[in-house]
């Protein structure tokens, strides 16, 4: 699974080499009163539930945790953190669960959980490849200090750098971890996937596309490499994440502006795995970017399709529809979408526009006016937006 991926610091700390350190407390700018506050003022706003989730999770109130995360998740189904903490949460309630399931003996009662956390933390990063790692941070045990020989403190302390949000040094590590390595000279072993993953992660989130995409690259050969000699031991009876990976390059080739690179390889993605919805997603991005939006109404659909569950994808073709100037269609898709997710503020704000391109005053005032009293204080654009054009309608 995806997950195992980082999973390379209990292994370590599995054969003695470090000594594990309780898992850091949450940094938050305000206090869990304030928060509780703020979502209650903001209660359809999927980051102030996510941000108490974080002052409940420092005071180990997991119910409570498990409750918010849920809620964000269910307001925007596109809010990547909100999975990864989902992912998570199972390793808070039960630390003792890491060296459970590095030995093989995770309890019957806990399997479930942790099948379901593999695959939050998949769903988390194919949502958004860059998704804020620091929850991993918070959740996991860290190495202590003293780890022998300077490779392995680069080493441990270029993921803590990575779980904490310090990309920029994260990076750095892994280039003189490499250096190391050629200095060492040849007959060094092969990296773990693990490092790979990280590596790419650090050099997407700071901005480093050749890079990042040169070690996805990596991972991709390595993937495949481990497949073949699975099948030929026929110890595998599911693929394994190789078309994930693949799916991880053509996002840093989009984020790269390399769009004609990015569209060939989500088309790749989709050929491998046709339920993967969120590589029609980048696609359709790509194409109404361009204002291709023919094209970028197929993907929508096809997205749609190959995930009926997500009515953020309805808002997406609804969105794209009255970009494309087709504003009753657009309408009726946002219609369905507010239907279908009631907690989503986002569906009234497009509708009430595609309804004054018709002159339809009195459902645009209704559309625009529920939008200003249910959005998010933080969308103060959206917000300011919508008051300006029910001015206009008064």
């Amino acid at each position: 699974m995806m997950r195992r991926l980082w999973f390379a610091l209990p292994l370590v700390l599995a054969a003695g080499l470090v000594r594990p350190v309780e898992a850091q407390r949450i940094k938050l700018p305000l206090s869990l009163k304030e928060l509780e506050a703020r979502a209650r003022t903001d209660s359809l706003d999927p980051a102030a539930h996510y941000n108490v989730s974080l002052a409940y999770w420092n005071e180990k109130r997991y119910d409570d945790v498990e409750r918010e995360l849920k809620l964000a998740a269910a307001m925007d189904p596109k809010f990547a953190e909100s999975y990864l903490a989902l992912a998570f949460l199972p390793y808070a309630r039960r630390p003792k669960l890491w060296n459970e399931e590095y030995q093989n003996k995770v309890p019957q009662e806990f399997k479930a959980a942790v099948e379901e956390s593999d695959r939050m933390y998949r769903r988390a990063f194919l949502v958004n490849p860059l998704v804020d790692m620091r929850i991993i941070g918070a959740a996991s045990p860290r190495s202590s200090s003293g780890v022998v020989g300077s490779f392995y403190d680069l080493y441990f302390q270029s993921f803590d750098d990575v779980l904490v949000g310090n990309y920029e040094e994260a990076y750095g590590r892994f280039v003189r971890m490499h250096r190391e390595r050629r200095l060492a000279g040849p007959g060094q072993p092969k990296l773990p996937l693990s490092f790979r993953w990280f590596e790419a992660l650090a050099a997407a989130h700071t901005k480093r596309y050749d890079e990042a995409a040169a070690s996805f690259q990596l991972l991709i050969d390595q993937s495949l490499e481990l497949e073949r000699k699975l099948e030929e031991k026929e110890l595998i009876q599911i693929p394994l994440r190789t078309n994930e990976y693949r799916y991880f390059l053509a996002t840093v080739r989009q984020a790269a502006g390399e769009k004609e690179q990015a569209l060939e390889l989500f088309q790749g993605v989709l050929e491998a795995d046709i339920g993967l919805y969120m590589a029609h997603v980048q696609r359709a991005n790509i194409y109404e970017s361009d204002r291709r939006y023919a094209e970028a109404l197929e993907e929508r659909q096809r997205a749609i399709n190959a995930n009926p569950d997500d009515p953020s994808l309805l808002t997406d073709l609804g969105v794209t529809l009255g970009k494309a100037g087709k504003w009753q269609e657009a309408e009726e898709t946002l219609k369905q979408a507010a239907d279908a997710n009631p907690r989503d503020p986002r569906p009234f704000f497009w509708m009430g526009l595609c309804q004054v391109e018709q002159g339809k005053r009195d459902e645009a005032k209704a559309s625009l006016t529920r939008f200003v009293a249910t959005a998010p204080s933080r969308w103060e654009a959206q917000i300011n937006l919508a008051n300006q054009r029910l001015a206009r309608l008064n």
